[in-house]
């Protein structure tokens, strides 16, 4: 891992970029602190990131969940069975 302040990346990005895609993430810090990171990257993964990092769906998760455990839901089995017996 790499850091790098602000201002270095500025006057030699394309180097930073490289680094992080051949070698490790870079971290990059502001008034000495951590700032942002650039981390190597690949097409396939862009689906999985956005949904890790979207706040709306983490903060859906956390809802469902939490209606789950209160009982406000039913569980994927249970549905299905149901379903299952409506239809006969």
């Amino acid at each position: 891992m790499k850091f790098v302040n602000i201002k270095e990346l500025g006057r030699s990005p394309s180097k930073y970029v490289k680094f992080a895609n051949e070698n490790d993430d870079v971290v990059i810090t502001r008034n000495g602190h951590p700032y942002a990171m650039m981390v190597k990257f690949q097409e396939e993964d862009i689906e999985d990131f956005v949904l890790a990092k979207h706040i709306d769906v983490n903060s859906e998760f956390i809802k469902a969940k939490d209606e789950f455990k209160s009982g406000k839901t039913t569980n994927i089995h249970d549905l299905l069975h149901d379903l299952d017996e409506s239809d006969d």
